[in-house]
């Protein structure tokens, strides 16, 4: 182009665009190299002296947490298959176990129950991965977990189930899936509570729960949802009046 040195591209922007140029990235920590699902900077780390079991100064995580935070599942193996303390908990009594039912990192869940997780372990609310997993609504991994064989009904020290935190949270995946495995929905805390939604909206109508995009649907009618589904389930009918 006239008036212009060189309007084609340099040779440090060509080499940028090429990704066999660019300069590999060398992480700072384990947990760097853990959390960007790089073994074998995760092994050679190590190999410098690292400890498989370092705690990050800001989190409080190993890279076991880390990996299972991140769905880093080859590091995961990795540090599982190196000698990796599955049972280390975060100031808040989180295990690697519990990290991944937050995450919903399915793989991360299965990986862990196989290397002898304790899916019975309490965090400084008594929650178990189990009640994480219903909260956050990762109805795939509380499935993972429920076919291990731990106990769905299990209490925190609020002696809230599952069935609770999936309710309350307007996890209507969760709760069906609870209901499905025998968990009661007439369970009390230790306050009496049933396990419902907190509020309902005034005119829950849709019966035909399966054919809702429940994506897509307004939190507030999806509490309404549920509140219908919990009426169902224990009375077998719905009628509109």
């Amino acid at each position: 182009m006239p008036g212009v040195a060189n309007s084609g591209p340099s040779t440090s922007s060509r080499e940028t665009a090429n990704p066999c140029s660019r300069k590999k990235v060398h992480f700072g920590s384990i947990h760097d190299a853990v959390r960007a699902g790089d073994v074998k900077q995760l092994s050679e780390i190590v190999e410098r002296g690292a400890s498989i079991n370092e705690v990050d100064v800001l989190h409080k995580f190993t890279p076991l947490h880390w990996a299972a935070h991140s769905g880093s599942l080859e590091c995961l193996h990795w540090l599982l298959w190196h000698g990796a303390d599955i049972t280390h908990v975060t100031t808040r009594g989180w295990a690697a176990s519990h990290i991944a039912a937050i995450r919903g990192q399915d793989a991360c869940v299965q990986a862990l129950i196989m290397n002898g997780a304790n899916l019975t372990a309490q965090d400084d609310r008594g929650c178990t991965p189990l009640h994480l997993a219903a909260t956050h609504g990762h109805s795939f991994t509380l499935q993972i977990m429920l076919r291990s064989g731990v106990d769905p009904s299990v209490t925190d020290k609020r002696e809230w189930r599952p069935v609770h935190y999936a309710a309350f949270h307007g996890r209507l995946g969760c709760l069906q899936l609870l209901v499905k495995w025998g968990c009661s929905i007439e369970d009390v805390d230790y306050n009496g509570n049933l396990p419902e939604p907190p509020w309902i909206p005034v005119e829950p109508l849709i019966p035909w729960l399966g054919m809702l995009d429940l994506h897509n649907l307004a939190p507030a009618y999806l509490h309404g949802l549920i509140f219908l589904y919990l009426y169902i389930t224990v009375h077998d009918h719905f009628a509109f009046f």
